[in-house]
């Protein structure tokens, strides 16, 4: 049996083409605005959860490259503090052996001591450096001093600051404040007081101990240097290393979840044309009736 076909159902058929239409033109221009073909996970689940794993790997090569950076400014504030460091020991080493000549007089002795003084000053201010108001030689407490100014007692807890820089690879940041500046009493500070009272009382033999402390402490600042260096070189190569798997993780994703911008342009102007038609024919098959007149 052949059904009646009424003006009503011609419009119900006509409005549903033009909703599909319309969501076909739709669709097409928010892949045109945002690049991307999923723009929920029911347009294909497999590649929407292909997209998912892939954006949580760029997510954590992202945070592996700021840590790199993190890294890098805890290496650079030590740096720059035990280069400091290494330049005072080697002019106090100097002042040492000069204050270890018997014909020295009280002045030169009182000047000696007054430059070792300083030179301990300037020391202590590079033993508690900081990075981001936090000490760089106190371990990992969370302090802006890692030695007192006064007792030189250290806040350094022998803990390592570790910063993950590549999947599966955490580094050590941080040097030990103990390692090259020693704790109370046996500090470097306390042996640059001790040096001090050798050359004031013109204690040959201490001052001999203080050189030979000294050296011991010059030794033990470009090891830390030198590890410091190693650190930098390990960070250039997780930074390269991140930075190509970033490539090859943007590259996959956008095989994944990317679109044909051209043609995805020529089709959604196809779309927006047979859209426009269908408006126009649809206005022409349904006529108004009487009865729209009456109503």
């Amino acid at each position: 049996m052949i059904g009646r076909v009424t003006q009503r159902s011609i419009a119900l058929n006509s409005l549903t083409n033009l909703q599909n239409a319309q969501s076909r033109t739709a669709k097409l221009q928010e892949q045109l605005s945002s690049g991307k073909s999923l723009s929920k996970g029911s347009d294909d689940s497999v590649r929407a959860a292909a997209a998912l794993r892939l954006n949580d790997q760029i997510a954590g090569n992202d945070a592996n490259t700021r840590n790199i950076a993190d890294a890098r400014a805890w290496n650079t504030t030590q740096e720059e503090a035990l280069t400091s460091v290494a330049d005072r020991l080697s002019y106090v080493r100097d002042l040492a052996v000069r204050a270890g000549n018997a014909t020295l007089d009280d002045k030169g002795r009182a000047a000696i001591v007054a430059e070792i003084n300083e030179a301990k000053a300037s020391i202590l201010g590079s033993a508690n450096a900081q990075y981001q108001g936090r000490a760089v030689f106190a371990g990992t407490r969370d302090t802006t001093q890692a030695y007192d100014p006064v007792t030189y007692a250290s806040a350094d807890n022998g803990a390592a600051v570790t910063r993950t820089i590549s999947p599966g690879v955490d580094m050590t940041v941080n040097v030990n404040g103990g390692a090259v500046f020693g704790t109370a009493p046996n500090s470097l500070f306390d042996e640059l007081t001790d040096l001090a009272a050798a050359v004031t009382a013109n204690n040959g033999t201490a001052i001999g101990a203080s050189l030979v402390g000294l050296d011991s402490r010059i030794s033990k600042n470009a090891t830390a240097l030198a590890t410091i260096g190693a650190r930098d070189n390990q960070l250039d190569h997780a930074e390269e290393v991140n930075a190509n798997q970033l490539q090859y993780l943007r590259t996959q994703l956008d095989d994944v979840e990317g679109v044909d911008m051209a043609k995805t342009y020529v089709e959604f102007n196809m779309q927006n044309v047979a859209y426009q038609a269908a408006l126009q024919a649809t206005a022409k098959t349904i006529q108004p009736t009487l009865l729209d007149f009456l109503r």
